[in-house]
């Protein structure tokens, strides 16, 4: 009967340290380590990068005084062009097209300035809303954050809303667009497959994950270039 009394009581709570931590919006360090490959790749850049006074990467904060993130807009939502962000001339260029059976981009999608993410190229960008004209800034407040694995490893992307005059985000990251973003992501790479390319989705995050990613790649920036070809183990703050 004892014994029957303390399983019950035990499952009891059990359900309440579930429900309690599953109320609870926690936010987990990203990785903090970036691999020798990265490291290389941004001592690459910065040296690219060289030849300009000011430039579109190195130079502009990836966080404002207010909290919003700035994002480099490459790639227009509904284009099928990718364009990436040429270092050594400081401007965009056409990487490759997208097959019409894939389709254009459900997102405005560019990098998040002065960080450096696990493939070594900088932060991804996701950017609601209509299509906003490549090469040109944005500032956003963090929505939310896809996660994404593809051939060479984690590849996140931290997603923002444009805001208001008032600084407010005037688009929600809904679940409709996380199908309809999520499912393009899936499928955008299945035409390289010969090729040994790969993208997963595994689920999406919240804003406060976002950030985290965020300022963990912004701190691979500024704290890594002097680790290329080994791997930048940073501290958790």
């Amino acid at each position: 009967m004892a014994t029957s009394v303390y399983s019950v009581v035990m499952q009891s709570l059990l359900s309440v340290v579930t429900f309690f931590l599953l109320s609870q919006s926690v936010v987990l360090p990203p990785p903090s380590q970036l691999p020798p490959l990265a490291t290389t790749q941004l001592t690459r850049s910065l040296e690219a990068s060289a030849g300009h006074q000011v430039h579109v990467w190195r130079d502009t904060p990836a966080i404002n005084a207010d909290g919003t993130i700035n994002g480099y807009i490459e790639i227009p939502r509904g284009e099928r062009r990718k364009y990436e962000l040429d270092m050594s001339k400081n401007v965009r260029f056409i990487d490759r097209e997208m097959p019409r059976d894939i389709g254009g981009y459900p997102v405005n999608y560019g990098i998040v300035p002065q960080t450096v993410s696990y493939d070594g190229d900088p932060f991804d960008i996701l950017v609601l809303g209509p299509a906003i004209t490549g090469g040109t800034f944005v500032r956003g407040v963090i929505v939310g954050l896809m996660h994404m694995e593809d051939e060479k490893g984690l590849d996140s992307k931290v997603v923002v809303s444009p805001v208001d005059g008032a600084g407010k985000p005037l688009h929600k990251l809904t679940t409709a667009d996380q199908r309809r973003i999520g499912n393009y992501f899936k499928r955008y790479k299945r035409h390289e497959k010969a090729a040994g390319k790969f993208s997963k989705i595994p689920g999406w995050d919240s804003a406060a994950q976002g950030l985290a990613f965020v300022k963990m790649t912004n701190r691979f920036f500024k704290e890594c270039r002097q680790h290329a070809d080994r791997e930048c183990q940073l501290t958790v703050e």
